[in-house]
């Protein structure tokens, strides 16, 4: 029928100089979404034209929430003629134009299921994930505001279109690297039924004081014994100029740690603590709001696994941060691997490892 599909980027820079329909995928997950649906959204101006968006949720905190919840419509507006939006499953479940003369409509994983969708199966998918990843996931439920260590809309800024912005990175090449020195994290989660799972991130480390970290490459490993994923992180060692190796030395972390140390006598064993913990939060926080961490956007697990750190405080009234370890859980491993690989960089070196030392 003539028509014609043009394939944008999620920047305010190049989404625009068309006209036609516009769908944008996935808008809870990118940063900046005010500006971009203000440009993007310009080029679906004409009579007839439409303005599609639909994703999966992500938090009540991003920019997009506001849109979605009537919020942004109500803004401004005097208390008289704000109106009501009800984004319930249950009013929106079957679609329903709301007073804002937006269509909006809600479909979980069951209601697919519950009209014929036989693809996919929800028990097995029940039960790799938590009850609060399924619900975010599945459910079409966010994730709610003040319960994160890391601030979602900053951690979506640290987002790059690898392919475009990263010229070294060749992610299918046998060194995907070439010779830059990467440093790798692991983070074991002994929940699993089916053997062991863990998490491993490989990270470009910066080349010179205060340069970035870029998140290249990220494995999340379900039913393997501890053997197959010590094999699984020796093997790393063929493919990248690997400098650093950080293991988290709970559950079968000791036990991998061992494995691989015999092929990379340098990595290093670290023993979780309430301290211990707070300072790997602490550092990737310093990294994030600096703007020295990168990933690639396709990684949506990273800004999961993330938004999966909470702030905690211990019986002993000790502040730290932990996620849920309960079976299935696995999305916040990402997170601590991709710590336990910045911290080689401790607090306090960003510029190099020059110290001062004053006498008395």
């Amino acid at each position: 029928n003539g028509a014609e599909l043009h394939f944008l980027g999620t920047s305010a820079a190049t989404a625009q100089s068309y006209t036609g329909n516009l769908y944008f995928d996935e808008f809870f997950w990118v940063g900046q979404f005010a500006n971009l649906k203000k440009v993007a959204g310009a080029m679906a101006t004409l009579k007839g034209l439409t303005r599609t968006y639909f994703s999966t949720p992500s938090a009540e905190s991003h920019e997009a929430y506001p849109f979605w919840s009537g919020e942004a419509f109500n803004k401004g507006r005097s208390h008289g003629k704000r109106v009501e939006f009800d984004t319930s499953w249950k009013t929106l479940n079957s679609g329903l134009m709301c007073p804002d003369k937006i269509w909006r409509q809600i479909v979980t994983l069951q209601d697919a299921v519950d009209h014929g969708w036989d693809l996919t199966d929800i028990d097995e998918i029940r039960e790799e994930n938590s009850p609060e990843e399924y619900d975010n996931l599945y459910a079409c439920t966010f994730i709610k505001s003040g319960e994160t260590a890391f601030d979602y809309n900053m951690l979506l800024s640290c987002g790059a279109d690898g392919y475009d912005e990263w010229p070294d990175w060749k992610p299918y090449a046998m060194r995907p690297m070439a010779d830059r020195p990467v440093w790798i994290g692991y983070d074991p989660n002994g929940a699993s039924g089916k053997g062991d799972s863990g998490a491993i991130s490989v990270n470009a480390a910066p080349l010179i004081p205060g340069g970035k970290f870029r998140t290249i490459e990220t494995q999340r490993i379900r039913g393997m014994e501890f053997e197959a994923q010590a094999a699984m992180i020796i093997n790393m060692l063929t493919r990248y100029n690997v400098q650093h190796i950080g293991i988290d030395g709970s559950s079968i972390g000791e036990a991998v740690y061992q494995l691989v140390k015999k092929r990379f006598p340098a990595a290093v064993c670290y023993q979780f603590s309430p301290a211990s913990k707070r300072m790997l939060v602490l550092k990737m926080l310093q990294l994030v709001r600096a703007g020295r961490w990168e990933y690639d956007r396709g990684e949506y697990d990273l800004i999961t696994a993330f938004s999966a750190v909470r702030k905690v405080v211990t019986p002993g009234g000790v502040i730290t941060y932990d996620t849920d370890r309960a079976r299935g859980v696995s999305h916040g491993d990402l997170a601590w691997a991709t710590m336990l690989a910045t911290i080689n960089e401790p607090l306090g070196q960003e510029g190099g490892n020059t110290m001062t030392v004053m006498e008395y």
